[in-house]
């Protein structure tokens, strides 16, 4: 039940505890302990999700934008990293920090605005985030996401899968909290309302002046996660996506396909993986990584493929494997070069790609 108009707020840790019992309700499993939590002021926010955008790249910024660059994924774009810190900035509410095991609430866009619609909007928020405290507790969040850092692809397909179940929880924590008298007002299917809004990148608030690649990037996680857990649920119940934790999904290329059983991947023979040792004189690999079905998607339409043609000829991606070169002696960021291979499922996908 909502609080009477002029009733002062629980403290943090009291909102967050009851939250954490309605998650335990709606999804079916419980938290091994409570999860701390703290409210970080808006006027900090920008410069910590700047600091979290960096922290966990294979390479420094400037050198891993012109990577991007040099590869075909975005155009060279002045101030990225604070265009990226303001877009991501837009979006945040609160969120979950599994480095430091904490829940962080940004007051002044939530409950404590005021209001009634105020509360509701903090429980939704509590819902998701806490769904990622919850997953952090079975999965060790932070170590798991670290050792991906040379696999765009594993790692958005991580995203993916965390994202969409924890979507899905808020949305049943929503059903749950609104009077049963006023769920009509939600529609009979609430979450298939959230995956419509979630299709149009266009819509995303804060997307002017960064590139596409970044917020189709942004957007992918929940729209393909939800999507995927969504028909896990459907075809087994929670308990079905309580297996899909044994077998996590490891590539865009499951996430681009719910509900599909795909045969094993072919995956690039090692003497076919490029090796930093025999880059030649003069250069130095500075990261490796795989890009994955969905990215290799976005840069066959920037190539000038229409999206059709592109996801189709994405479609035959197996594996790949990216080295990216820095001349010896350049500063970070500048002649950024690569090597890539990919293994396609058979010789006509193999055209298609080239």
């Amino acid at each position: 039940a909502l609080p009477c108009r002029g009733q002062e707020p629980a403290p943090l840790a009291v909102r967050v505890a009851r939250a954490q019992k309605l998650v335990e309700q709606v999804r079916g499993a419980a938290f091994r302990g409570s999860v701390a939590s703290a409210l970080l002021p808006e006027k900090e926010l920008g410069e910590v999700l700047g600091r979290k955008l960096v922290e966990d790249l294979p390479a420094p910024f400037p050198a891993y934008a012109a990577s991007l660059v040099s590869i075909g994924l975005i155009d060279p774009s002045p101030d990225l990293l604070g265009r990226l810190s303001r877009l991501y900035a837009r979006q945040v509410v609160g969120f979950y920090d599994p480095s430091e095991g904490k829940f962080f609430v940004v007051p002044e866009r939530t409950r404590d605005a005021g209001g009634e619609a105020g509360e509701l909007m903090e429980q939704v928020l509590l819902a998701h985030e806490l769904t990622h405290a919850l997953q952090d507790q079975r999965l060790g969040l932070d170590r798991r996401m670290k050792a991906l850092r040379d696999s765009t692809d594993a790692l958005l397909a991580l995203q993916a899968f965390l994202e969409g179940e924890a979507t899905i929880v808020m949305t049943d924590a929503l059903v749950a909290s609104v009077p049963a008298d006023a769920r009509e007002a939600l529609g009979s299917d609430p979450l298939g309302q959230i995956l419509d809004g979630l299709e149009d990148p266009a819509s995303v608030d804060g997307a002017e002046g960064v590139p596409d690649f970044f917020v189709r990037e942004l957007v992918f996680p929940y729209a393909a996660g939800t999507a995927w857990v969504r028909e896990k649920r459907l075809s087994g119940g929670w308990r079905a996506v309580d297996e899909a934790y044994r077998a996590l999904p490891s590539t865009t290329r499951e996430i681009l396909r719910p509900g599909v059983k795909l045969p094993p991947r072919r995956r690039l023979a090692g003497s076919a993986r490029p090796d930093p040792a025999k880059l030649g004189r003069g250069c130095a690999a500075a990261w490796a990584d795989t890009l994955g079905e969905w990215a290799l998607g976005f840069l066959l339409e920037r190539a000038g493929a229409d999206q059709v043609a592109a996801l189709r000829a994405a479609a035959g991606w197996q594996d790949d494997r990216v080295v990216f070169l820095l001349p010896a002696g350049a500063p970070a960021g500048e002649g950024v070069g690569f090597l890539w291979r990919l293994r396609a499922a058979r010789p006509p996908a193999a055209s298609r790609i080239a």
